[in-house]
């Protein structure tokens, strides 16, 4: 069985858009109603592909597929909506501090690492019973949590055959197992 697992096209909010810290909130909750910017993915279209349920995520699924299905477990990872001090930064600074205080057990008011981690374990689990009448699964998912659904499936004995070249936009991973 295949399975192709992309992160979505580039968003219309820019990471790189200067923000003060106390407008990370807001910047966050633009980022997750944001569509992307126009996407042309070079293959012959999928029959179906699943996708989180945010809005990148879906029109990248449109981009890719003739029929999307959408569920939550694909949706990104959260992160705590923390009020940064005014400083002015790129939002993906404010992104950075913000992963690695999540990644340190700052989870108020959203999932948990722990629980972001199980989440993708349920990932894997709905692929493995999908693959029992699918040969071929794509699925547009977001950038952490692909790189958790991606340690579930190697730990579960999938390989990887093909990796992103680094964080791009749709970058896509490419895994195999047989049956």
């Amino acid at each position: 069985m295949e399975l192709i697992i992309y992160r979505h096209a580039e968003p219309v909010v820019s990471a790189d858009e200067i923000i003060p810290g106390r407008d990370f909130p807001l910047w966050v909750q633009r980022y997750n109603k944001s569509g992307i910017l126009p996407v042309n993915i070079s293959r012959p279209k999928e029959k179906v592909v699943y996708t989180s349920n945010l809005p990148r995520s879906i029109e990248t699924g449109y981009a890719a597929g003739e029929k999307i299905n959408v569920t939550s477990l694909l949706r990104e990872a959260e992160i705590p909506l923390i009020r940064f001090p005014s400083l002015n930064l790129k939002a993906k600074k404010w992104l950075y501090a913000a992963r690695i205080l999540w990644l340190s057990g700052f989870d108020r008011n959203c999932e948990s690492y722990s629980n972001a981690k199980k989440r993708a374990g349920q990932v894997v689990n709905m692929f493995k019973t999908l693959g029992r009448n699918e040969r071929r699964i794509v699925a547009v998912g977001h950038g952490f949590i692909n790189q958790l659904i991606a340690k579930e499936l190697l730990r579960g004995g999938w390989t990887l055959k093909q990796s992103p070249d680094g964080n791009f936009f749709p970058g896509r991973m490419i895994f195999e197992i047989d049956y």
